[in-house]
């Protein structure tokens, strides 16, 4: 099932170490001689031999010697359109402005209506359905379901990939969100991860978001804590920094600068969880005490004088569901307004890393030869709900929605590692200014982004918009064009997919240069297609299996940029003129079977063969952290921990195994010598403690976990050596959680405050294993 399987070419790779060396000690002449004899690019990239006895690579020089420029993709997630400075806001993005000056600004970028399907198809050039990523990579069926398998099929290469077959090194750090999570784990399959994706290098985290104080790393192929995550002031922004640093040091260090890198540099900033050092936070306090009816209305205004939005451009009504900021109690206010200053301090260090990253390039030599690709995933989220939230799995997974009161008595932990903090949908709305729809839709505050694009040396536009469609499959045809590359039929023995986008490198010196002439939005719940300045829109009906009743929306957004107001009772021929236009596409793109009736329980499906498509789990000691969805499901089955285990002393102690963090999770644990299961379903607590102490030798420690309904609960009982030690209600739920499942250990945030201050809380004493028995509710006749 797994489609991209490499050829291995460490065997290959191991002869030519040899042969570099017979290469270094002949003359120049001699091994100029011999790399072009062989002509493989393994020479050229790892052998011994200098730079100056070295030809360039075939193709990263252009026809005149010169060498081709780097590439980097920034890609800001979550973002509104008006969340940067150049582009309206009142957030100081000083770094992110200075690139907008020295190049090319964006005003009709349009992405997809999530991060999955974005980064497929910035990476592709193909259209994300087409690929196999037409919803997030959680959300994996099964192949009756081609557009929704969670990861890109191998007949659509990456830019890195590509890159790659033509002398580029390739790095990526930071959010990668497209692996299917069934695969996070240490023993994988890695077909889906960056390292098998074109990358020479990698470090960051696979999943859509992650802590910022205590992240899920994977470091290469290997899942892992940050290693500097217990020194104070450790911030994941920081960290990914450090890294491309030092892949782009390393890089220039060897090379000199002769064999070009392409990187790409993906920020968690600014998708929940909201976290940063406080002094981000500090810089904001009390900027938005005036609320977000006055700053969406400044930032409107800012918008039409930078020009970024067009004159007779209507600012639209708030979305439905955000209160008159006026209308608020004086603690809504407060508590509102605090959320906003964190993502406000979230996005200027994001800047702050962007203007580091740029003086790194400088320092070495190497920014005007750098072409910068900067954008945003998709619109700002409503995720939030109408009061923000400690932890947006609460609400997906649970439907827990915190009230004020909840959030206020947290109110200091907004911003910290205390808090998975996401603002409300009022802030959203702002973000996505002059638009009233959000993130998961085909509007503009979906698509609308902000594109910035900078070659010192290569444009020489300073600070100009560019109004023409663009779309984010279009950008990687585009760096190909620049690089006079074209689009490999075959790469690595597998047939290619033609390219969806198209080349806008035109627009970089014409500033009248054709724009996109049409483009498709096929996301779970919403389509959408857009031609030649008209654009339709239809939101599906949760539950509806039959969609040929779907009202479809029309807007003229070439005369009404915002959005806002709806055509169709006027013009019907055109909305069915764009709809013959929407399904010719998707046939032509065979992904009409991707257009399906979208459902929660689908990101609980477990496919065939894969890690957590088992009955029993045996896990010993040393295993590695394991990805959630690998992991064991309580939520739909009746559930036995066994836990074989010597303790020496009454004071070894600590966890045998925990799934989840501080928000949301479980955890089987002995202290105080006492076993202990607890379980937290997103602030509903559920505790089960053994009414007798755990003896010390060895012993048999059991919970097991009667399900009375699925996504419910039901009892609990501890026993150790078969005999019952106590017994409790346990209150379970369909789980999400930034964090990942551990033995004999719990990693990361601590799941339970019992051992908040112990660390890891590793169990000090022997176990021989810890086995997970399920008994799936369906199954059990209940």
């Amino acid at each position: 099932m797994f489609q991209r399987t490499k050829r291995s070419n460490i065997l290959f790779k191991a002869a030519l170490v040899g042969s570099a060396f017979t290469v270094a000690a002949t003359s120049g002449a001699a091994a100029e001689g011999m790399q072009e004899q062989d002509g493989n690019d393994f020479l050229n990239r790892h052998s011994s031999v200098t730079a100056s006895t070295v030809k360039p690579q075939r193709n990263i020089t252009y026809d005149n010697g010169a060498v081709k420029p780097n590439i980097i993709y920034i890609t800001l997630d979550d973002i509104g359109y008006s969340d940067i400075g150049a582009y309206g806001a009142e957030i100081s993005t000083p770094n992110i402005d200075a690139l907008v000056q020295q190049g090319l600004q964006y005003t009709n970028f349009n992405s997809q209506a999530l991060s999955s399907p974005t980064r497929a198809s910035l990476l592709t050039g193909r259209e994300s359905n087409s690929v196999g990523m037409g919803m997030v990579s959680g959300l994996s069926l099964n192949d009756e379901f081609p557009t929704l398998q969670g990861y890109v099929k191998a007949e659509a290469g990456t830019v890195a990939e590509i890159l790659k077959a033509n002398g580029y090194a390739a790095f990526g750090v930071g959010k990668w969100h497209l692996a299917p999570q069934y695969t996070l784990n240490p023993a994988g399959p890695f077909d889906y991860w960056p390292l098998r994706q074109g990358f020479d290098r990698y470090y960051g985290f696979l999943d859509g978001e992650t802590s910022q104080f205590t992240p899920q790393i994977v470091d290469g192929n290997t899942l892992s804590e940050a290693a500097d995550k217990d020194v104070p002031g450790y911030s994941l922004n920081d960290d990914l920094l450090s890294h491309a640093k030092q892949y782009i040091t390393d890089q220039i260090s060897i090379y000199g600068g002769d064999v070009p890198f392409f990187l790409d540099y993906s920020f968690g900033t600014g998708h929940s969880p909201h976290q940063v050092p406080q002094p981000y936070i500090d810089m904001y306090k009390g900027k938005y005490d005036k609320g977000w009816d006055v700053i969406r209305k400044e930032r409107f205004e800012r918008m039409l004088k930078l020009g970024v939005i067009p004159e007779g451009t209507k600012l639209t009504d708030m979305p439905e569901g955000v209160a008159a900021w006026d209308s608020l109690t004086d603690e809504q206010k407060k508590l509102y307004a605090r959320f906003m200053e964190v993502y406000a301090g979230f996005m200027t260090q994001a800047d702050d890393m962007v203007g580091q990253l740029v003086q790194h390039l400088k320092d070495l030599g190497v920014y005007d030869n750098t072409l910068i690709v900067l954008i945003g995933d998709n619109g700002a989220t409503r995720d939030g709900t109408v009061n923000g939230t400690f932890s947006f799995p609460s609400g997906f997974s649970a439907g827990v929605l915190p009230t004020v009161e909840d959030l206020m008595v947290r109110y200091e932990l907004i911003g910290t590692d205390g808090m998975q903090a996401l603002y409300p949908m009022g802030w959203g709305a702002v973000g996505n200014t002059p638009f009233n729809t959000y993130k998961q839709s085909a509007g503009g505050g979906a698509l609308r982004n902000p594109l910035v694009i900078s070659w010192p040396k290569g444009i020489s536009a300073r600070g100009e918009l560019r109004n023409q469609t663009f779309h984010v499959t279009d950008i990687t045809p585009t760096i190909l064009d620049v690089l006079d590359l074209k689009t490999p039929d075959v790469l690595d023995g597998i047939e290619q997919m033609p390219m969806y986008g198209e080349s806008r490198k035109d627009s970089f010196t014409d500033t009248g240069a054709a724009g996109r002439g049409s483009f498709l939005v096929v996301a779970q719940f919403t389509q959408g297609y857009y031609e030649d300045g008209w654009k339709i829109i239809s939101t599906h009906k949760n539950g509806d299996e039959d969609f040929s009743d779907d009202y479809w929306q029309l807007y003229h957004v070439a005369e009404d940029y915002s959005e806002s107001t709806d055509l169709a009772g006027q013009y019907p021929e055109k909305v069915e003129e764009l709809k013959a236009g929407y399904y010719a596409e998707v046939e032509k793109l065979g992904i009409s079977s991707g257009i399906r009736n979208g459902n929660p329980s689908d990101m609980a499906n477990i496919r065939k063969h894969t890690a957590a498509d088992r009955s029993t789990f045996r896990y010993y000691p040393g295993v590695e952290y394991i990805g959630t969805a690998a992991a064991p499901n309580l939520s739909f089955s009746d559930v036995t921990i066994t836990a074989p285990i010597d303790r020496t002393s009454a004071k070894d102690e600590g966890v045998l195994a925990a799934y989840g963090d501080e928000a949301s999770g479980y955890a089987f644990y002995i202290q105080d010598n006492h076993l202990v299961f607890y379980y937290n379903r997103f602030g509903v607590e559920s505790k089960v403690v053994s009414k007798v102490p755990v003896p010390t030798g060895k012993s048999v420690v059991k919970f097991v976990l009667d399900t009375e309904r699925p996504n419910y609960g039901g009892t609990g009982t501890l026993y150790i050596d078969d005999k019952e030690a106590g017994s409790g209600f346990v209150n379970t739920t369909v789980m999400l959680t930034l964090e990942m499942f551990s033995i004999g250990q719990d990693v990361m945030a601590p799941v339970s405050k019992d051992y908040s201050e112990k660390g890891n809380f590793t169990f000090s004493g022997k176990y021989d294993y810890v086995q997970f028995d399920l008994v799936p509710f369906m199954l059990n006749n209940k």
